[in-house]
Order: structure tokens, then C-alpha cells, then sequence
């Protein structure tokens, strides 16, 4: 059995103190990266991600978009679904990209199993694909670029249900349960949360990625649940929703939750959300073009890359740390 190469970056997850990370900043090469030119050709690169509603997959762009800059000879393209849950749309995005005769495609899979025949298309017909975020399912893209879902959420759970005292009941919005972060959070989550036997689970809800939805589901969960003291948004819009919930119910609610873009750094801020996952979507999107480049001259890399993160709270928000990873949203962002 051939062993695959898996090359580990820093993680850091921040509770109640700030913990520097290692890993590359906003607007800088990762150092993990083999390319430092695309040499005298010229390539074209598709990156397809899941939508293009979120401040999230823009970073993604943001930092394909700086590699290409940096490296020269390089265009990426960016196309995404207008909703996160348009799987049929994703899939033709990325059957067309091939078709156009792209260099590459980088990819965050919307389905884990829904773009894999897609995926093993792309490369039968010598377009390599590189996952970002979401992979699919058996990983067979050349690279696989992304935060431990299940390991970050587990981090977080403990996190949170220690604020809310170690007891009580929790819920879940998740924004889909199709995709690999998808299930994987909850799963996460899920398992920080067995370490507290005095908490009861009461179930999931899906948001489908939209703000208003998760508003409502958060609320009626509320509503059902008045012992109810923990609620996990498992993406950032899911988040967003919940902390609206938890603000016009008026009561002690310890909010969780992802992605932790700057809308949910506001809440962060004002103690809505106590705490939040900050993954580093610009290092995913700058490094997934530094290794396409290297596919391309036939270089090794990765399967797989877990990239950091932090768990963003108020006591550390205004940290360097914290600022530099929020950065990458809102480049001009001071704290």
C-alpha cells in the first residue's frame, strides 16, 4: 500500500489567553510553498468555491488572487454558485471549466460525494483539481487544504460549555449536511460536547446557509428548550443568525460559533458570541495556487494540509494574533 505524504501546519486554538501562530500572514507566501515563479508559460486557473455570499470564500479569493500576482504568468478565475446549496450548479461550473481547457481547478466541494465524479473527470482529461476547505470523498484531488473541522469544533464545545457552566442543553444550526464541513462540525462539536454529562443534547437544525433561517430556527430552538444555555452556528452565516436569536430573546444564551468573519467579530465584541472559529481561508486560496504551480512543473505535493486556527473570544480579539488572522477579511482592520 503506497503511503501518502501529509504535511501538518501550525494549529493554534486561543481560549481564555492569545496564542501566537505560526503560520503564513495575510498578503505573504507560505513557506510550505515549492514555487517561487511560474516560470515562462502562462496558466489559467479556475477556483470554484461554494458561493459567493460570504466574506469567507472572497478571502479564499483574495489570497489566489495575490499568488497569481505574486507569481506572474498566472489568471485565476473565480466562479461560484450564488447559493451554498446549489450542488447542480457546481458541478456544471466545473464540468464547463474543463471543457474551457483550465490549467487547473481549485476546489471547495459543495458534496463530498456529489463532486467526486466531476473531480476524477478533471484530472482523467489531464486538468488536476486541488481541494480547499471541503474535499471530496475518497480524497483523490492532488491536494487537500483544510482546517481540521472536527478537531476545531471539538475544541470549541469545550471552550463554550465551560462558560455556560457545564450543564444544561445545547443545540446546533448547521448550514448543510452535504458537504464535509457540513458534517463534520456537528461531529465536532458533538464530541467536545460528551465531556460534559450534564449537558443534553436537543437536536439540529439547517439553515442552508441563510441568515434569516437560522434567526428563526435559533429562536423557535430557544423557544422549545427554556433550559436551553448553548447553541452552536456551525458556519458564519448560521452564526450570525443565531446571535440575532440570542440577542432579541433577552436571556443568558452562550453563542458558538465559525468562521468568524467580521460581522461575527462585531458580536465577538459586544460578548454576543462568546466564542467564535477563525480558520485562514486567504492561506488556503494563496497556497492552493503555489501548489498548482507546482503541479504544474511536476513537483510534489501534499495530499493533505490541515491548516490553523484560533478560537477568536472577547478577552482576545484585540490581539495581534487575532487582528492579523481578521485581517484577511478587512485588510485595513486595526481591531
Amino acid at each position: 500500500m503506497q503511503r501518502t505524504r501529509m504535511r501538518r501546519l501550525p494549529q493554534a486554538a486561543v481560549a481564555t489567553t492569545a496564542l501566537a501562530l505560526a503560520a503564513a500572514a495575510c498578503g505573504s507566501a507560505p513557506a510550505s510553498s515549492n514555487a517561487s515563479s511560474s516560470g515562462s508559460k502562462s496558466y489559467t486557473f479556475e477556483l470554484i468555491t461554494k458561493s459567493s455570499a460570504s466574506p469567507y470564500w472572497l478571502a479564499v479569493k483574495q489570497g489566489a488572487d495575490a499568488a497569481a500576482a505574486k507569481l506572474k504568468n498566472v489568471t485565476v478565475k473565480f466562479e461560484a454558485p450564488s447559493s451554498g446549496t446549489d450542488l447542480s450548479a457546481q458541478i456544471n461550473m466545473v464540468n464547463e471549466a474543463v471543457v474551457a481547457h483550465v490549467n487547473g481547478i481549485i476546489l471547495a466541494a459543495q458534496s463530498p460525494s456529489g463532486l467526486l465524479a466531476p473531480v476524477n473527470n478533471a484530472q482523467a482529461k489531464g486538468v488536476p483539481v486541488i481541494t480547499v476547505d471541503s474535499g471530496v470523498s475518497p480524497n483523490v484531488a492532488k491536494s487537500f487544504l483544510a482546517t481540521s473541522n472536527v478537531g476545531s469544533a471539538a475544541a470549541l464545545a469545550k471552550y463554550t460549555a465551560k462558560l455556560a457552566g457545564g450543564h444544561g442543553q445545547y443545540g446546533i444550526i448547521d448550514f448543510n449536511e452535504v458537504s464535509s464541513t457540513g458534517i463534520a462540525r456537528p461531529k465536532g462539536f458533538k464530541q467536545g460536547m460528551a465531556s460534559f454529562a450534564g449537558f443534553s443534547y436537543v437536536g439540529q437544525q439547517i439553515s442552508n446557509n441563510d441568515v434569516g433561517t437560522a434567526r428563526s430556527e435559533a429562536s423557535a430552538m430557544m423557544q422549545a428548550h427554556p433550559g436551553m444555555n448553548l447553541i452552536f452556528g456551525a458556519n458564519d452565516r448560521s452564526a450570525l443568525g443565531v446571535a440575532e436569536a440570542a440577542q432579541a430573546a433577552g436571556r443568558k444564551i452562550v453563542v458558538a460559533g465559525f468562521d468568524a468573519d467580521l460581522g461575527e467579530i462585531n458580536y465577538i465584541k459586544s460578548g454576543v458570541i462568546s466564542a467564535s472559529v477563525l480558520q485562514y481561508p486567504y492561506q488556503m486560496g494563496y497556497q492552493a495556487v503555489t501548489e498548482m504551480v507546482d503541479v504544474m512543473h511536476h513537483k510534489a505535493v501534499p495530499k493533505r494540509v490541515d491548516t490553523p486556527y484560533m478560537i477568536v473570544t472577547k478577552s482576545n480579539v484585540n490581539t495581534a494574533a487575532a487582528i492579523k488572522a481578521i485581517q484577511q477579511y478587512i485588510p485595513t482592520y486595526k481591531g
